[in-house]
């Protein structure tokens, strides 16, 4: 997976692949992982435990890339730099729910994306 950012300036390239990196795992965790189970008897949730809400381990990461454009934007901020944050997450579900769609013909809209939903 590559990711392309406009961040301005980066002061700090380790801590800059940290948050866009962190950002790829967590858009691919809330694509194809992450789910809440509530049990409708009495609304508790069911998988409130690490060891039922699934979460990505390095063998469901693919490799990641992050690349950042060049550039010192002044107007956004006087040393030049913008934030990556959580923006790095954004368009990660739906990038794979494309893939998802151009690969199978079947356009999935809630999150997780599984196999019953291409069914």
């Amino acid at each position: 997976m590559l990711g392309v950012y406009d961040a301005g300036r980066i002061i700090s390239p380790k801590l800059a692949d940290s948050q866009a990196l962190g950002g790829m795992v967590g858009g691919i965790s809330q694509a194809l992982l992450e789910h809440t189970v509530t049990d409708h008897r009495d609304g508790r949730i069911v998988n409130a435990n690490l060891a039922d809400y699934l979460v990505p381990v390095n063998a469901d990461v693919p490799d990641l890339r992050a690349i950042y454009l060049d550039g010192d934007d002044r107007e956004a901020d006087p040393i030049g730099v913008k934030g990556l944050g959580e923006l790095v997450q954004i368009g990660v579900a739906p990038a794979i729910a494309n893939a998802v769609f151009h690969a199978t013909g079947r356009r999935v809209r809630e999150l997780p994306i599984t196999a019953e939903a291409l069914l």
